[in-house]
């Protein structure tokens, strides 16, 4: 958590929050932050934001007011929000001001003086300015599908990733960008295999669906408004019902703790079929 859903429901937060705000000076980071990245992108001035989305990862795209004939007039910040980094918009004037940006790491401030904030108790979100997206990350699986889909299928029994077992496979940010524990379970659930079977034991039929299982249930997740699972919450305020409602899996079946050091949920009926070295 966050995974990709939730990611670019954060997006589109920050999108609309940014429609009719501008920021200036420098980005703020709070005192206790150990992040280190240098946050005076245009050496003051007034810019705007926008935000794009790719798995598990957020870029905010920075553009200066009125352009630079010296210097870049737009800069990318790549942001990853850890386990519990969450957006949020806070006015000075809210009674719960001081308490949100206790553990508001990350803070641009509009000219109205109001702040758009990355809020993130348990401090593992980061940040640094890039030029593109992560190398080593695959297409995300619910904006690239079409190459999510040739991707898997073009490597799926030649590389060698795909010995691993299906439940360990899909934790791969690699060939799986967004999907983490709950939607593994979930994909899995829904697929109804032998979840730790080798991955390139399925078949070609089994491989076609867990790609559109895969699209298909980030696509549920983000309409009916992310997981609201322990630190994170919707910025919009949804209030999660029907999202519990839409897990079969996670935090219901059986769990282990797999290879990747993650609590892995899966049906019951699995239990029987559970390798000897998940059995400590």
């Amino acid at each position: 958590m966050p995974e990709c859903a939730e990611v670019r429901i954060m997006s589109d937060f920050v999108n609309y929050i940014s429609h009719e705000e501008l920021f200036f000076e420098s980005i703020e980071k709070s005192e206790v932050s150990k992040v280190k990245t240098e946050l005076n992108p245009f050496d003051g001035g007034v810019f705007t934001v926008s935000a794009k989305s790719r798995g598990k990862e957020m870029m905010l795209e920075l553009e200066l007011v009125g352009g630079d004939i010296d210097g870049e007039v737009v800069k990318k910040l790549l942001v990853t929000l850890g386990m519990s980094g969450n957006w949020s918009f806070v006015r000075p004037s809210a009674e719960h001001f001081e308490t949100m940006m206790k553990h508001a790491h990350l803070r641009l401030r509009t000219v109205k003086g109001n702040y758009l904030v990355l809020h993130d108790v348990r401090r593992f979100a980061k940040w640094k300015w890039v030029d593109k997206w992560t190398v080593g990350r695959g297409y995300c699986p619910l904006t690239e599908f079409n190459e999510f889909n040739g991707v898997i299928k073009e490597h799926w029994r030649t590389h060698k990733h795909f010995d691993s077992p299906l439940c360990e496979l899909l934790m791969s940010q690699y060939w799986f960008n967004g999907v983490g524990n709950y939607l593994r379970a979930e994909i899995l659930e829904r697929l109804d295999v032998n979840p730790f079977q080798p991955a390139n034991t399925l078949s070609p039929e089994k491989v076609d669906e867990l790609i559109k299982l895969t699209h298909l249930c980030i696509r549920d997740a983000y309409s009916l408004g992310g997981g609201q699972l322990k630190d994170w919450q919707n910025p919009s305020g949804t209030d999660g019902r029907s999202f519990k409602e839409w897990m079969k899996c996670y935090g219901k079946g059986e769990s282990l703790i797999d290879n990747t050091k993650r609590r892995f949920w899966y049906n019951p009926k699995w239990k029987e079929v559970v390798p000897e070295k998940y059995k400590v």
